[in-house]
């Protein structure tokens, strides 16, 4: 059994650990009102990340066989397989609260970092969603966790830390855990892997996703479900089963919304002061 999977077997199995009396390292953020749902999209690739075909860029964050070309072979253009980080949206409302307690550096299984969140959001069909998340995930599979809770890290871009299809950001808080989700109501999945980020903005004015667009004057919370759950015995590919149908007649697989609506953050030393 490879280390993620041990770990989060024993994730999927933990109590939610009390949080620490200290107020050390403790934030809170929020959000009430205009959000946007992400429907999969084919992301454009920046060239100043990636390159191009004859002189390609950051090869190790997205692989050549991941890239299409132009007619011509002169230029990237965008990814070959539709993501979760997508221009592809529709505006929706929905309220965000997290506390979060980054109490450990790096990466371990003694990890003391903790995380309540709790998300309600309309859904693209007019569904209501609610997502709860109350325990971290210790140690990442693939770059490091910061415990479970990080705060005032860089992300994406570049940095090698979560997907290089958005541009470079400064993250106030980024916490990865365990979760639920609830459909009007009913809880349809329990222990999946979700990932939240309280952020600078990296959408334009008509909230698309440009080159090199980051706005630290504006705050943009994350909410991503990719299609991995805990188990058992470790986490297995799972579609979110979001009952929401494609286009192509199939169901979107992951959640991932955006929250901008009277967005706040406290108890953040570095927010508010650029």
């Amino acid at each position: 059994m490879n280390k993620f999977l041990s770990i989060t077997a024993l994730v999927a199995g933990m109590a939610a650990p009390a949080f620490a009396d200290s107020g050390v390292g403790e934030m809170s953020a929020s959000a009430s009102g205009q959000a946007l749902w992400q429907f999969p999209d084919r992301k454009a690739l920046d060239p100043a990340l990636f390159g191009t075909p004859d002189a390609p860029l950051n090869v190790e964050l997205l692989p050549l066989a991941n890239r299409l070309i132009n007619e011509d072979g002169s230029a990237y253009t965008t990814i070959k397989n539709p993501s979760m980080f997508s221009n592809n949206i529709k505006m929706t409302t929905g309220e965000f609260s997290m506390d979060v307690a980054d109490l450990t550096a790096k990466d371990g299984m003694g990890s003391q970092d903790t995380v309540a969140m709790e998300a309600s959001f309309v859904g693209p069909m007019g569904r209501d969603f609610r997502v709860t998340m109350n325990r971290v995930i210790p140690v990442g599979p693939d770059h490091p966790f910061y415990g479970g809770v990080g705060t005032d890290v860089l992300m994406h871009g570049g940095t090698g830390i979560g997907t290089p299809l958005v541009a470079e950001e400064f993250s106030y808080i980024t916490a990865w855990g365990i979760g639920d989700i609830y459909i009007d109501g009913e809880l349809v999945d329990e222990k999946r892997v979700i990932h939240v980020m309280v952020s600078e903005r990296t959408r334009d004015d008509d909230f698309q996703v440009g080159f090199g667009v980051a706005n630290p004057d504006q705050l943009e919370i994350h909410l991503a479900m990719p299609p991995l759950k805990g188990s058992p015995t470790g986490p297995v590919p799972s579609p979110v089963p979001t009952g929401v149908t494609l286009p192509n007649g199939a169901e979107q697989p992951f959640v991932h919304v955006n929250f901008y609506g009277n967005a706040t953050l406290t108890g953040n030393r570095f927010y508010g002061t650029n």
